[in-house]
């Protein structure tokens, strides 16, 4: 799907601030509200973006965090997918060339928790040659921010797109000047 300007201004500030309602961001766009509604109607049900909630692992109660790598027989990776995207512990799952055919994210509440996914959970996947596990110590930076709005929308852009690309720009800075985006967690 090819995002326009205003569509890229309207996913760039969910993306700050999810609550922003209908009116806000017509307010700030100078867009009428319709037009609001009917583009992120369209852009969630396109599956171009998704409104959720993060909660915090370790704020409520999933203290342990690993990254685990899955080494595969040939021919068994859409398989492990299926069973990997059934556990409640995998948060992330990517299919990867190099090392590893599967790389996913994981959490729980403790250590044990932790060795009981990897040896009798994991164990199952037909077709499973390996594991590596990272532990994650410390979380220096997660940033669910991507640039929507590169510098080369500046230019060649007419001049309606170039008074909302003004205003959304006004808007993501004012997001920026409060501290609203990425965030390095707390030490």
């Amino acid at each position: 799907m090819d995002l326009d300007i205003i569509d890229r201004c309207l996913a760039a500030l969910l993306q700050l601030d999810g609550r922003l309602s209908h009116t806000d961001l017509a307010r700030r766009l100078g867009i009428p509200e319709a037009t609001i509604r009917r583009r992120i109607k369209r852009l969630l049900d396109e599956g171009v973006m998704q409104i959720v909630a993060l909660p915090e692992p370790s704020k409520i109660g999933y203290g342990v965090h690993a990254i685990v790598g899955l080494r595969l027989q040939p021919g068994k990776i859409a398989s492990a997918l299926t069973r990997l995207k059934t556990l409640r512990q995998v948060r992330y799952i990517g299919v990867t060339a190099g090392t590893y055919d599967i790389v996913i994210e994981t959490f729980f509440r403790s250590n044990d928790e932790l060795r009981e996914f990897l040896i009798d959970t994991l164990g199952q996947i037909d077709g499973l040659l390996g594991t590596e596990t990272s532990y994650v110590l410390d979380i220096v930076k997660r940033a669910y921010r991507i640039d929507l709005l590169p510098n080369r929308w500046r230019n060649g852009v007419g001049e309606d797109d170039q008074e909302i690309l003004a205003r959304c720009r006004i808007a993501l800075d004012e997001f920026d000047e409060r501290g609203v985006g990425d965030e390095a967690e707390p030490e």
